[in-house]
């Protein structure tokens, strides 16, 4: 009997199949759903969605493996049919019927034809035409017989090569079916593995941000320079406006001792002249001071 590869078992094949794949589908739209949103979680998003995907992978492959298993399956059947084949094929009980039929209609006709002989010899002797005749005879019914059960053998032959030839097209779609299977599974994966590196945009668009932050801490420390440098010009304006302040204050104060002493102790105003003369501050440095600053912000307004 050739291996049997019965409607009810590719049916319950295409329908775990089937099933695999819807579950593999709602699966990965709960995942999919079940992200956490929000700028603050990118983290969590990501590991749920690599564990999503990776409990996806695996479901994949266990699907792959089922369905592997049972392709063996099937080519254990389709090796034990050629197996058989080779071996001389049982003949069916209504041939073995015909067949002892067709030998007793033989022996009978033997045995009538040696009867009849029997009669003719005792009537007249046996002639070699006759002999030959009867040898003849024997052969092709002998010949006969062969064919008979080569026909036969052939039959059977021909009806398992058929129903082998019908197997292995079955299995030969199913590999078809596989391997387009794990195509599929083989994109997802390189897709899930580029997930984890970041893509070229995403690189482009870190690099002009930070570009940007660089500029911006560039100019914003020429700004604080420049206000570093004004700072210290005003530090030095207010030091000399302090200065002749200082300066005016102590001559008037010097006019106003001159008039109110008496004139005629020399000395006194003499010593009095000296310490105006070494409070006071000369006009040569004040006009060099101002130059200071007149050139300091110059350079600033450079």
């Amino acid at each position: 009997s050739s291996p049997c590869y019965s409607p009810s078992s590719d049916q319950r094949f295409w329908s775990t199949l089937r099933r695999r794949v819807d579950s593999l589908v709602e699966n990965r739209k709960l995942v999919d759903r079940s992200l956490p949103a929000g700028e603050n979680c990118e983290a969590v998003d990501l590991t749920s969605r690599l564990k999503g995907d990776s409990m996806l992978l695996l479901r994949g492959f266990d699907s792959v493996a089922e369905s592997l298993s049972q392709l063996s399956n099937n080519l254990d059947n389709a090796l034990q049919g050629a197996k058989k084949l080779n071996k001389p094929p049982a003949i069916s009980e209504s041939e073995a019927q015909e067949i002892s039929v067709e030998a007793e209609s033989d022996d009978k006709r033997e045995q009538k034809e040696e009867d009849s002989q029997g009669r003719g010899i005792k009537r007249k002797l046996v002639t070699p035409e006759e002999e030959e005749s009867k040898k003849y005879q024997d052969t092709t019914f002998k010949e006969m017989d062969r064919i008979k059960k080569v026909k036969t053998l052939a039959i059977s032959m021909a009806a398992k090569a058929s129903t082998l030839a019908r197997e292995l097209k079955l299995i030969r779609s199913d590999l078809g079916f596989m391997q387009e299977r794990c195509a599929l599974l083989e994109e997802e994966n390189t897709k899930l593995l580029l997930r984890n590196v970041p893509p070229d945009e995403d690189d482009d668009l870190v690099r002009l941000q930070l570009e940007a932050l660089l500029t911006e801490k560039s100019r914003l420390a020429n700004e604080n320079a420049n206000l570093t440098r004004e700072n210290r010009c005003l530090h030095q304006l207010v030091e000399y406006h302090q200065l002749t302040s200082q300066d005016l204050s102590a001559s008037y104060e010097d006019l106003v001792r001159g008039i109110c002493l008496d004139f005629d102790s020399h000395s006194e105003t003499a010593d009095r002249e000296t310490t105006t003369t070494t409070t006071t501050t000369p006009k040569a440095n004040l006009s060099g001071f101002s130059k200071s600053l007149d050139q300091c912000f110059s350079d600033d307004d450079e």
